[in-house]
């Protein structure tokens, strides 16, 4: 076995060795126990996480190697023997983050999703795999703030993969987030496709998110979660506005939705109070495409300035970090597309932040340290 096989190619790692030997070899382990789920349907999981794993596991090497960099990344510099450590791994969909960290050994592995049927299958998958993740936390970030409270535990890191870009409020997220740890440091590794940085992506999410905000949506098997609406974003928000005040005309119902894109239904209603009472709503989306489901809040692709949520979490005490994503190996994959990648890789290395525009993600990597004066470099990856 490739002493780096489950690493993506020319991707800046930390400099452990030896953490990355582990790491590698528990990825190995969990890749073959993986595979062995043969019969997704058997397991008694949803169609949206048959579909899901399914997508996994059709690329194991691949998904695996997103998890090891997310994974590196969130224990470089620990001190705590990984028995001692504490890991979430929020918004954890099949959970195969989980799994992969309870393979390595760590500790105390949380999972969390703000859905209850995520939360039902992860722990379907992980019995089916052999693997005993600690606790499973079934709601968002003030949920997980008072289970590890009710339970007197400290988390040293908290990592997720193409969530961030759907959390409504992601602002008021960030800020609680210093709440995870009881003054010790907290290491923060978010990873996101939503990258407005890469025009390719970003052109390509924007017309997905125009689809969401303009177009129903026909159910298809194994893609949408029970929560999610297959009606158009703007249909909701005039739905929304109807219910909320029946006296509204239907040129100010059509205002009044177009001007709250991306809002949730308690700030639409807001704004619909704003408008009896001075004829106008003042809140104006800042982007020309983002939008968002009123009833849950749960953004089409969020696209973000990541400097934006960097400024967030540094007002918030913490020492920030943008890192690239790299492009993972795919066995579908040409050889001419195997060697792109390759090659997109290494100029992504080389490129430093410079090379989020051609970046398929990008990773937001934060330490909060009570009380300490951090170095800037205090994320260290080796060149």
């Amino acid at each position: 076995m490739c002493a780096r096989q489950y690493f993506c190619s020319s991707a800046l790692l930390p400099k452990d060795a030896s953490l990355l030997s582990q790491i590698n070899s528990a990825a190995s382990r969990l890749h073959k126990k993986l595979i062995s789920l043969l019969d997704l349907k058997s397991l008694g999981i949803s169609e949206f996480n048959q579909r899901c794993l399914g997508d996994k596991l059709a690329n194991p090497i691949g998904t695996l190697q997103c998890c090891t960099y997310l994974l590196a990344l969130s224990l470089d510099g620990n001190n705590f023997p990984l028995q001692e450590f504490a890991f979430v791994d929020y918004g954890g969909g099949s959970g195969v983050l989980s799994l992969l960290a309870k393979e390595l050994g760590i500790g105390r592995v949380i999972y969390s999703d703000i859905h209850d049927v995520q939360c039902n299958d992860a722990k379907i998958i992980a019995r089916a795999t052999g693997i005993n993740v600690d606790h499973y936390v079934c709601g968002d970030i003030d949920e997980l703030i008072a289970y590890v409270d009710n339970r007197s535990l400290s988390i040293n890191a908290i990592s997720s993969y193409d969530v961030i870009e759907h959390i409504y409020d992601i602002e008021a997220y960030l800020k609680k987030l210093h709440c995870l740890c009881r003054n010790q440091s907290l290491r923060v590794v978010f990873g996101s496709g939503a990258n407005i940085k890469n025009p390719l992506i970003a052109r390509r999410l924007r017309k997905a998110q125009l689809r969401s905000e303009y177009e129903d949506q026909e159910k298809t098997w194994g893609h949408h979660c029970e929560r999610d609406s297959l009606r158009s974003c703007l249909s909701l928000r005039k739905e929304i506005i109807a219910n909320y005040d029946p006296t509204l005309g239907r040129e100010e119902i059509e205002e009044i939705g177009k001007n709250t894109r991306g809002l949730f239904k308690c700030d639409i209603e807001k704004c619909v109070d704003e408008y009896k009472a001075t004829g106008r709503v003042s809140y104006r989306p800042k982007d020309p495409t983002n939008t968002c489901d009123p009833y849950t809040g749960n953004w089409s692709e969020h696209l973000m300035e990541p400097e934006w949520l960097e400024s967030i979490l540094k007002d918030g005490g913490f020492n920030v970090k943008i890192l690239n994503g790299y492009y993972a190996y795919n066995s579908k994959d040409s050889l001419i597309k195997r060697h792109a990648k390759n090659v997109l890789n290494m100029l992504i290395q080389w490129s430093g932040r410079r090379g989020l525009t051609i970046s398929n993600y990008y990773v937001l990597c934060a330490d909060y340290i009570p009380g300490s004066d951090w170095r800037a470099d205090a994320i260290e990856v080796e060149s």
